[in-house]
């Protein structure tokens, strides 16, 4: 049965864990063809038994998950074109959630706060400001407005450097709007 995967090492363990637990799921593998060619692939396997209860085999499927690696590829390149270019913007971009809350920043943000990315996320969007109830009525006028422009605010670093900036920010909506 092992000669027939990529990794008969790894093959074996999961023929043995079905054994061992009496079935296996999702176990990935990767079949060898004869002519080389190799195909990733999800085994899924169950112990069959006799009418006493003695197991006289392996029940197992293996499905073909070519197209879905393909498509996972695709989208892990998608998210990191996406992610490049927010972190490639020397301005700092903040996304911020109806509630205030920090969902999403990119380095720039770090550099001009002098917090890191997992310090920022989830934390109130007005307390790097100099005036938190002005940056909290400029997020308001996005949520209620759509959009707002050149809204004047200053970032305060953690070593005190106040850095006055122009608020530009519109909402962004999900597939369902």
């Amino acid at each position: 049965f092992c000669s027939y995967f990529s990794d008969p090492v790894h093959a074996r363990e999961g023929y043995e864990k079905v054994f061992l637990q009496g079935y296996v799921r999702d176990y990935p593998l990767e079949i060898v063809h004869k002519d080389g060619k190799r195909t990733p692939v999800l085994y899924n396997a169950s112990v069959y038994k006799n009418k006493n209860g003695d197991i006289q085999g392996v029940f197992a499927a293996a499905r073909d998950i070519t197209e879905i690696e393909k498509i996972q590829k695709r989208l892990e390149d998608s998210y990191a074109y996406t992610r490049n270019l927010i972190e490639a913007n020397p301005d700092p971009l903040v996304t911020i959630g109806p509630d205030g809350k920090i969902q999403d920043v990119n380095h720039a943000t770090e550099m001009a706060t002098g917090f890191l990315r997992e310090n920022l996320i989830g934390t109130d969007f007005c307390s790097y400001f100099s005036d938190p109830a002005m940056a909290r009525e400029g997020y308001e006028l996005v949520f209620s407005q759509g959009y707002v422009r050149d809204y004047p605010l200053e970032i305060i670093h953690t070593d005190g450097h106040i850095t006055p900036v122009l608020y530009n920010a519109s909402v962004y909506l999900d597939k369902n709007g």
